[in-house]
């Protein structure tokens, strides 16, 4: 494959995955608590230059480069809007080092998303239906019977028992591994919060943080690029031909 058709088809996969993620983004848009996914690409050298064979700076051809490689997907942590829903049992998180914690298949999980709710045997819940952990590491159930309150600061109280939500806060958002939409798993041990430091709100959701305007712009100028890329996939095809076409009729 001729060196100039390689680099495009790596521009147009490039494109093509950042389509994708972008998409995703745009799709969870209205998804409380959702964080954006970045595609993260990298430029790489000429194939000659990461087997040693020659070195970079020499100002040949192969300091050209090898176009771009794709890397993991990495996760945009930064905070959503906080919107009042009045539903007692949505909470939101003022800080965004700090999520909440759940069960999801008998193993801790965080989360962003507060939109929580008592199932008819009583138990909180998410949305997929993981039970919601008090600071003890015990899912949180009350009487389905009986009536609860909601206070500040991520509280139920019923009949004089009460549950504060669990709160956990990462080393670092590296030690973070993302779990489909919502759910991170922690990769090391993670710090509870203290009671001092307990910034939640009842009744109101973190928002998704993906900005809609700017997210439909990146997909446009992704969908752009793909295009350019192919059109040079076309371009440099027709000129390989047409330079064959020649050489057969000479």
């Amino acid at each position: 494959m001729p060196y100039g058709m390689y680099m495009s088809a790596a521009g147009a996969k490039a494109q093509s995955h950042r389509l994708e993620v972008v998409s995703h983004n745009l799709a969870n848009v209205n998804t409380p608590g959702y964080k954006a996914q970045a595609p993260v690409l990298q430029a790489r050298f000429a194939e000659s230059i990461e087997e040693s064979m020659k070195n970079p700076g020499s100002g040949e051809i192969d300091d050209v480069g090898g176009g771009v490689t794709l890397q993991s997907t990495g996760t945009e942590f930064r905070e959503g809007p906080i919107k009042q829903t009045g539903v007692r049992t949505d909470f939101a998180i003022h800080n965004a080092s700090d999520f909440f914690v759940v069960e999801h298949e008998d193993q801790q999980m965080l989360t962003r998303a507060g939109n929580f709710l008592f199932n008819s045997a009583g138990t909180l819940v998410n949305q997929g239906g993981d039970p919601v952990l008090d600071t003890g590491g015990r899912p949180i159930q009350i009487d389905p019977r009986l009536p609860f309150d909601v206070t500040a600061g991520g509280r139920i109280t019923q009949s004089g028992t009460s549950f504060d939500l669990m709160l956990a806060r990462p080393n670092g958002y590296g030690d973070l591994s993302r779990q489909g939409e919502n759910l991170y798993m922690p990769l090391a041990d993670f710090q509870p919060v203290a009671p001092t430091e307990r910034e939640v709100a009842n009744g109101a959701l973190e928002q998704s943080a993906v900005n809609p305007t700017t997210t439909m712009m990146e997909l446009i100028e992704a969908s752009r690029g793909y295009e350019a890329n192919t059109k040079m996939i076309q371009n440099q095809d027709h000129v390989m031909g047409s330079l064959i076409s020649r050489i057969l009729q000479s």
